[in-house]
């Protein structure tokens, strides 16, 4: 059985990952772990959510993705992406967990990563220019620091 770590957070609803994660089911016995870095409401950028709101389709980000004013409201939304997409996978019929995680992704990985092995990360990110994880390099870094193929999926607006 394959063993997959979905890394994700403001893209989690995004169809690109979703695909994604379909293939890796029907291509056999697999299993997920989703684990959402909890960012905090001064790390939601305005111009991405209002941008991606005037896009057809894209009618979640009005409920699951305006900008939060805490980082209560923050945590909130996080959980309800973490447990639609926990809910969704397993009605796919794959083993799913998940859990929020650190602010910091690298911190959020290194921590479920020293008790759980995996196959692949499959990291979905914001477009190019709203995301912070891209900007850093994050899915190269993750694949050198870990030393486990990593899959981005880059939501598309």
């Amino acid at each position: 059985m394959r063993k997959y770590l979905v890394v994700s957070n403001q893209s989690l609803p995004s169809d690109d990952l979703r695909e994604e994660l379909g293939k890796r089911v029907e291509a056999g016995p697999c299993s997920f772990f989703v684990l959402v870095p909890n960012t905090g409401a001064a790390h939601y950028d305005a111009e991405a959510a209002a941008t991606v709101l005037r896009q057809p389709g894209t009618w979640w980000w009005v409920t699951n993705y305006a900008g939060p004013a805490t980082d209560e409201e923050a945590t909130a939304q996080a959980r309800q992406r973490l447990d639609k997409m926990l809910a969704d996978l397993a009605a796919l019929g794959a083993p799913v967990e998940g859990e929020l995680g650190s602010q910091d992704p690298m911190e959020a990985m290194e921590k479920v990563l020293a008790n759980r092995q995996f196959d692949e990360i499959i990291m979905a990110t914001l477009p190019q220019r709203f995301s912070r994880w891209l900007e850093a390099d994050l899915p190269h870094q993750t694949e050198r620091r870990f030393g486990l193929p990593v899959t981005t999926t880059i939501m598309k607006l």
